[in-house]
């Protein structure tokens, strides 16, 4: 067996195998684990390889460092509603685009528009892929009168990795080309030709292995059009704006890399405009011991990804003030989470669950809930790594 790419695939199973907590300064991973196969995209995992996952209650590792330079203090603020669209990039700097670095961990650190930018390889299998797209068309299957949607959504390894870095990633698009192909009476959402005419605006994080709210939206978006409720979806500009200044996040930690931390970058969350007429209920992963909460866990960005729903092993319902008789049911890992704010004016009810951190039957569940539709919304890891068999347990 061959393990040429150890601990870039290891640390990506680490990361998006476990959910968001608001921990700070997560420790590297530890070196004694054993080695994940690496395998390109067009082969196959062994039935163990395929088959291994981190605990489902296992803690997440934080995916932003607080600590602010000296040199980029916080400032929150927020615009008006009259925010023009499209966003633009991130002022530039003085890193040259050429800039090449080789952090720990595999992490890649690369120049981009005059920034330090971070990127984890994503690698996986077709075959993994192909088992995805069977759970998905099982669902399908068992919910005959539910609409059941496919959302992969790539990466930033995919769409920002130089030319000239090679070996690091594997193509993305042939993996989610292979899910869409494969799915028997699913509806694809194809964000990733959304997200591709977005790439010269804040779509991903530079310093974490997430996306920004920004690229969420544009998701969403394409999302709203495949369930036929985009005539109830916002403009980006009915959103409130709250941007927080000094965002570092999971690639510094794991990378290590100095020249990363010293250019920290803005993170941008976006409140719905039907925010003041929510209620959100946070269950545990069985569906019980709900209290109500709010959706954003944190209204001035200070907990940055975290900032909506907060943590993954619950089961967040939230009740909205639009009146369609639509109820939709998430399933997700972390990527997921920051879909949920751009949905909430476009269906009556929405139950967001983590495919890792589910205790129920998902037919039933789905049944019970009255679910009008079902959303499958991971990156592209999930459907092509050792995460699928979490999907695949559901249905």
């Amino acid at each position: 067996m061959k393990y040429t790419k150890p601990k870039t695939i290891l640390l990506t199973a680490i990361l998006l195998l476990t959910s968001c907590t608001p921990a700070e300064n997560p420790p590297l991973p530890d070196n004694s684990l054993p080695p994940v196969s690496e395998t390109s995209s067009e082969t196959s995992l062994s039935d163990a390889q395929s088959t291994s996952a981190a605990p489902k209650k296992e803690t997440e590792l934080m995916t932003t460092t607080s600590k602010t330079p000296e040199t980029a203090p916080p400032v929150s603020e927020t615009t008006s509603e009259e925010e023009e669209i499209p966003v633009p990039p991130e002022a530039p700097g003085s890193v040259p685009d050429t800039y090449r670095e080789d952090g720990e961990n595999g992490i890649k650190i690369i120049g981009r528009n005059g920034h330090y930018m971070g990127l984890m390889g994503c690698w996986g299998t077709l075959e993994l892929c192909g088992e995805y797209a069977e759970a998905l068309n099982r669902a399908a299957e068992a919910l005959p009168n539910t609409k059941v949607y496919n959302m992969v959504i790539p990466t930033s390894s995919e769409f920002y990795t130089p030319d000239d870095v090679t070996g690091f990633t594997a193509s993305q698009k042939k993996k989610i080309d292979s899910i869409s192909e494969g799915l028997v009476n699913v509806t694809d959402a194809d964000v990733y030709s959304a997200l591709s005419a977005h790439l010269e605006e804040p779509i991903y994080t530079r310093t974490d292995h997430h996306w920004q709210p920004l690229g969420a939206y544009y998701a969403a978006e394409v999302f709203s059009s495949a369930a036929e409720v985009n005539d109830k979806f916002p403009s980006l500009s009915q959103y409130t704006k709250v941007t927080k200044n000094g965002y570092m996040g999971s690639l510094y930690n794991y990378s290590k890399s100095a020249n990363l931390y010293g250019d920290p970058e803005t993170f941008t969350l976006y409140i719905s405009p039907n925010d003041k007429a929510l209620k959100t209920t946070y269950y545990d992963t069985a569906f019980k011991n709900g209290y109500e909460s709010d959706l954003f866990v944190s209204r001035d960005a200070g907990a940055y990804y975290c900032s909506f729903l907060g943590s993954d092993d619950r089961i967040a319902e939230i009740k909205t003030d639009c009146d369609n008789g639509r109820t939709l049911v998430i399933f997700k890992e972390s990527y997921g989470n920051a879909l949920v704010p751009f949905l909430t004016s476009c269906f009556e009810s929405i139950y967001v669950c983590d495919a890792r951190y589910f205790d129920l039957n998902a037919k039933e569940f789905c049944e019970s809930v009255g679910a009008t539709d079902l959303l499958f919304a991971v990156c592209t890891f999930t459907p092509a790594g050792p995460n699928c068999s979490y999907v695949s347990e559901l249905f």
